[in-house]
């Protein structure tokens, strides 16, 4: 399932002080660094852990919930922390370049989104 074709998105987090609260990227001086890159399938054989809109971590054994910003071990399930809110921002913004139809389907969801607002 991590076949190029197979996937949706691809989004590297990068270093939360590069991203300001409304999820904009600053141009920063300095060493790049990231936290995470994470991957949201098209044929993702889990649709419903930790949502039914999440994404998968390549670099670490992590889940992220799309519509909270929750981060779960890939694992055992269990829940590891939260990505900051500018972070999911940054991810949300991303995601509205997407021309695929079930990301802005999605999206639309607006209600089930805990960092839009």
């Amino acid at each position: 399932m991590n076949t190029q074709a197979s996937l949706y998105e691809e989004i590297e987090l990068p270093d939360y002080r590069e991203i300001i609260e409304d999820g904009r990227r600053m141009l920063v001086e300095g060493t790049v660094k990231h936290n995470g890159i994470w991957r949201i399938h098209k044929s993702d054989p889990d649709t419903v852990f930790p949502s039914d809109f999440h994404a998968d971590r390549v670099d670490a054994p992590e889940k992220l919930d799309l519509y909270t910003g929750e981060v779960y071990s890939a694992i055992n399930g269990k829940r590891l922390r939260a990505e900051p809110k500018k972070a999911m921002r940054f991810i949300y913004r991303e995601l509205q370049k997407s021309k695929e139809d079930r990301i802005q389907g999605c999206l639309r969801k607006t209600d089930k989104f805990t960092y839009v607002n």
